[in-house]
């Protein structure tokens, strides 16, 4: 079975947070948290992309892991503020259709574990007869209000109201993503129809969207004694 680990890493500069992908963070620059995690820990027979706009991201990195990765290039579209994730894996798998299953991760999950990474995987790969793709997700209860309605309980019945332990609502990560070939190309997305929601704790669905976030990172990884000098 062949394997590719799409990376999606934007040369340009983010608007919230300037420079974010290379910009140094707890002593070397944020990509590389993730990066690493892959390059020490997942199997040698993935495949792993750097997938970008413009060659100078794969550059910045190829020094640091020679012959690891492999260089994606999307078309500029795929770069701009109205592509999303469905569209930037199945533009990737649309042009590598020698892969049986794509796994699509995020250098923003900063805390994600090579570990997490690959048990999930494995997990994924061992009921591909059961699922068709794979997401992680965590775990959260209380009660929950989308659009102005009530999701997970029914506040118009006296009996609408379960115990708050029993109200648990799944999170998307926004971490990792897998799925097989077919239900790419079926579906245009990174979640099939059958998808297995692979619980994590906590600590492994933090992500980097903003500055408050990005210095809240560094004070994670500092804390768990994780500085590295470049």
């Amino acid at each position: 079975m062949k394997i590719a680990v799409q990376v999606p890493i934007k040369a340009r500069s983010s608007t919230r947070v300037p420079n974010k992908n290379f910009r140094s963070l707890a002593g070397k620059p944020f990509a590389c948290w993730l990066l690493d995690e892959l390059n020490d820990n997942c199997p040698d027979d993935w495949d792993v992309f750097i997938d970008s706009e413009n060659v100078s991201a794969y550059d910045f990195f190829k020094d640091r892991y020679p012959s690891r990765f492999q260089f994606h290039q999307r078309s500029e579209w795929f770069a701009s503020d109205a592509a999303n994730g469905n569209h930037l894996i199945s533009q990737f798998m649309t042009l590598h259709p020698e892969y049986d299953v794509v796994i699509q991760l995020y250098v923003t999950a900063i805390t994600l574990t090579g570990e997490i990474i690959r048990e999930s995987v494995e997990a994924f790969l061992s009921a591909l007869d059961q699922y068709d793709s794979m997401f992680l997700v965590t775990e959260q209860t209380g009660w929950y209000w989308f659009q102005g309605k009530a999701m997970n309980y029914d506040p118009g019945r006296p009996d609408g109201l379960p115990r708050s332990q029993d109200a648990v609502v799944l999170e998307e990560t926004t971490g990792l993503y897998a799925i097989t070939r077919d239900a790419v190309m079926r579906t245009g997305c990174r979640i099939g129809r059958q998808p297995l929601m692979y619980r994590v704790p906590h600590q492994y669905a933090f992500d980097v969207d903003t500055m408050e976030d990005f210095h809240e990172a560094q004070r994670l990884l500092e804390r768990d004694g994780k500085h590295a000098i470049d």
